[in-house]
């Protein structure tokens, strides 16, 4: 099976099977996670600024030399690409963008990691959630993070720490010194042998706050086995799948496994 026709039956079956807004959610903590995060519509104070930096990618036509160490893309064959074309088919949606800036607001984060840097859109969004918060973003591409890396600085946003390394490498030393963080956005290498391995390796950093994001849950099979395994592991209370994205929480209170989908 292609991994299209993959994407395809999966959006089909969670259209019929997701809660749309609260219904049927009965855990008070997922109930409010719906009603204050994933169907909040309230306009946050940096949407309009973040927003008109998306158009501007959208027009980018400077050229970026990429740099793949993971999955690839499912799109381009060319190593340099026009930060426009990359905006058009390698970035989050404004609602996926939003939905990552709600959480991280919703839970306090102070410490985010986030696992593919790319144009440096959703670095931002994560980092303006919160003055206070700081933000580590990974990347192997070079130009992707110097070009992020300026976008932050032009922005004058600097709470972020851009990393320039292939996960492999970066991530067991930033767990080994780190004895918390609270929020992991994980968006490169969509494939079921890294996936597990960024979800063992953080394992031993979770605590009850901490909250795991990982993108593309339907890329192909592999990923989606991957996001099968992930849900099912013991130490996991809570799984949203919202298609496109899906949230693992590790709160203590909640006493039984709960597994939702959310249609947004």
């Amino acid at each position: 099976m292609s991994s299209k026709f993959h994407q395809i039956l999966s959006y089909i079956k969670h259209y019929f099977v997701a809660h749309r807004r609260g219904h049927g959610v009965h855990s008070p903590f997922a109930y409010q996670l719906c009603e204050e995060v994933f169907y909040n519509k309230h306009p946050f104070y940096a949407f309009e600024q973040l927003e008109k930096l998306r158009e501007q990618l959208l027009q980018d036509e400077s050229l970026i030399n990429m740099e793949d160490y993971g999955s690839g893309s499912q799109v381009f064959k060319a190593k340099q690409r026009k930060v426009k074309d990359i905006a058009i088919h390698g970035i989050s949606t404004k609602l996926q963008s939003e939905l990552l800036f709600r959480l991280m607001n919703f839970m306090h984060s102070e410490k985010a990691l986030e696992l593919g840097t790319s144009l440096g859109l959703n670095t931002l969004y994560m980092a303006m959630s919160n003055s206070n918060t700081k933000v580590i973003s990974i990347d192997a591409c070079e130009d992707l993070v110097e070009h992020a890396k300026a976008m932050a600085h032009k922005q004058k946003v600097d709470h972020i720490q851009f990393i320039h390394a292939k996960f492999d490498e970066a991530l067991p030393q930033l767990i080994s010194q780190s004895s918390k963080i609270d929020f992991v956005y994980i968006d490169g290498n969509h494939s079921y042998a890294a996936s597990m391995q960024y979800f063992d390796s953080l394992l031993e950093i979770v605590q009850n706050n901490t909250v795991l994001v990982f993108d593309d849950i339907y890329w192909s099979k592999d990923m989606t086995k991957a996001w099968e395994e992930i849900k099912a592991h013991p130490k996991v209370k809570l799984s949203i799948d919202t298609f496109y994205s899906g949230f693992i929480f590790f709160k203590e209170e909640i006493k039984e496994k709960l597994q939702y989908q959310f249609f947004l």
